[in-house]
């Protein structure tokens, strides 16, 4: 999606600022200020000094001095002192000698929530967001003057909203409430805000799994005004996360591509590394995946360590880790960190059934029906549980499921990640059944395959339990068993023991029939 930028408006707001600060008083600069928050945020343009050299009379001026500490501190040539001159001027909002317009409070709590972000601390930007849409909602007209400010700060407000839960969380709601404000604020009007807010909005819906919602979004925003370079990367990412849902690695990493240099805004951050992971795993490279994973937390500072951000990646670090081989490093980030239940039990889920236990991995799935889950989360819960019930039954017995699946799937066009987040062996039945229901669109659709690593025969047992239920083929007696391998009775009971319960079972003919299903008697090289 190409759109024009916002150059031409950026260059305006900043010689109108720069006039102000010259030849008039700082009462004109800050109601430039207001007039063209965002533009001015969006520098760097020619000309512009965002550092250095304004007066300190402009201190005076709350929404000047929230201006330069916000410019002040994206400058990476070394704009500290001048964050903390211009962040020690922004007015304590609770002081009752503060008589601010309500414009001049909300742009001081975003700029706060702003702060508090990159500090890693989301839950007082949350409150400072919660403050400033109070502010917002109190306003009785919004004018033309002040109208893409209005539905920028809705905008960054959602986003604020959004780094403080999970994307099945209560916040998540409350934020694309929030976005919403936003485009009603700008309705009628030409305004790039309206933009930042079909692109959180567009994201928002890509990341839970709703597509056609997300692809609508976008078809949308291709008739809005030209937009801000934050804006289009957010439009970028969305596109790159229905890219990497149908499977499709090539477009997502070259949006991705396009996309880096501007993740450092409220927003940007989680969706874009989290894609950019995903689309590294369809490439084929899950070690990468990780380890840009790890690179970003560590220069996402503050922000890549909050709870609720280390939350929002451990389910695409256990998958990672899967698909690497280690099922037992995948359920310690599940352990660890602080995942939703949903995501957590999705997630053990999916590891369970690549260690060959679907019946642990059934019993994970199962309290997932009384509770609130995203379309994506849906769709991964209903394909492992297929996956599950296709391993013991048959298809007629998961076909309530199977149908399930296949709608959720079909009416989302775009969403086959589910599919490919299962065990190969476990993909081709799922994709077989799908086929025989009706959802043949679905089963034969192109690039379908599984980023998880084919389990071997006999990975999971040992060699005497091999040996052991190799013979259990034979004999059904402990006795006939321990004389064909020259062990005691005793061990025959230890190790069918053992192999019962990695194969979760709990007789001689449900043992056999999975082994034989799984190839688990086949000679190893």
């Amino acid at each position: 999606m190409e759109r024009a930028n916002d150059t031409t408006s950026r260059t305006s707001g900043w010689s109108q600022l720069n006039e102000a600060l010259r030849s008039s008083t700082t009462a004109q600069a800050a109601e430039v200020a207001r007039e063209h928050w965002f533009d001015l945020l969006a520098w760097p343009v020619h000309g512009a000094d965002p550092v250095g050299r304004h007066p300190d009379s402009a201190a005076d001026e709350p929404v000047l001095a929230a201006l330069f500490a916000l410019m002040a501190l994206d400058d990476r040539s070394g704009g500290w002192s001048a964050f903390r001159r211009w962040k020690a001027a922004i007015p304590a909002l609770d002081d009752p000698a503060e008589m601010l317009p309500t414009i001049d409070r909300a742009i001081i709590l975003a700029t706060k929530a702003e702060l508090h972000r990159r500090e890693g601390r989301p839950e007082w930007a949350a409150t400072a967001a919660r403050a400033g849409i109070a502010e917002l909602d109190a306003l009785p007209v919004v004018g033309a003057d002040h109208a893409d400010t209005v539905s920028g700060l809705y905008a960054r407000f959602g986003a604020s909203l959004l780094d403080t839960s999970p994307l099945d969380g209560a916040a998540t709601g409350e934020a694309l409430d929030t976005f919403v404000k936003g485009l009603e604020s700008a309705r009628d009007q030409a305004l790039s805000s309206a933009s930042a807010n079909l692109a959180m909005l567009a994201s928002v819906h890509a990341r839970q799994g709703d597509t056609r919602r997300a692809r609508n979004i976008l078809a949308a925003a291709a008739d809005t005004a030209p937009i801000r370079p934050d804006d289009a990367a957010m439009f970028r990412t969305a596109e790159a996360i229905l890219a990497v849902d149908r499977l499709d690695a090539p477009t997502a990493t070259g949006l991705l591509a396009r996309v880096a240099p501007a993740t450092g805004r409220a927003g940007h951050w989680m969706p874009y590394v989290l894609a950019t992971a995903m689309a590294e795993l369809l490439n084929g490279y899950p070690g990468r995946a990780l380890a840009f994973l790890d690179q970003s937390v560590r220069e996402g500072g503050p922000e890549g360590r909050t709870e609720a951000g280390r939350g929002a990646l451990a389910p695409a670090r256990a998958v990672l880790q899967l698909s690497l081989g280690h099922p037992d490093a995948a359920s310690a980030v599940l352990r660890r960190e602080p995942v939703g239940d949903v995501g957590r039990r999705i997630g053990t889920a999916r590891v369970e059934l690549v260690l060959g236990r679907h019946g642990a991995a059934l019993q994970q799935l199962r309290p997932l029906s009384a509770m609130t889950m995203s379309i994506r989360e849906s769709a991964e819960a209903s394909a492992l549980e297929v996956a599950a019930l296709l391993r013991f039954s048959t298809e007629k017995r998961a076909a309530p499921v199977l149908d399930h699946l296949g709608a959720l799937l079909s009416n989302s066009r775009e969403l086959l990640l589910p599919l490919a987040l299962l065990p190969p062996q476990d993909l081709t039945k799922v994709a077989r059944a799908l086929g025989s229901l009706g959802f043949q669109e679905i089963a034969s659709a192109p690039g379908l395959r599984s980023v998880l690593p084919d389990a071997g025969p006999g990975v999971f047992l040992t060699r005497r339990e091999t040996a052991v239920l190799t013979a259990l083929l034979v004999h059904s007696s402990h006795t006939a068993i321990a004389s064909q391998l020259s062990v005691s009775v005793n061990t025959v009971k230890s190790q069918l023991r053992s192999v019962y319960r990695k194969l979760d079972v709990s007789t001689r003919d449900q043992a056999i029939a999975v082994a034989l299903e799984r190839h688990l008697l086949v000679e190893k090289e």
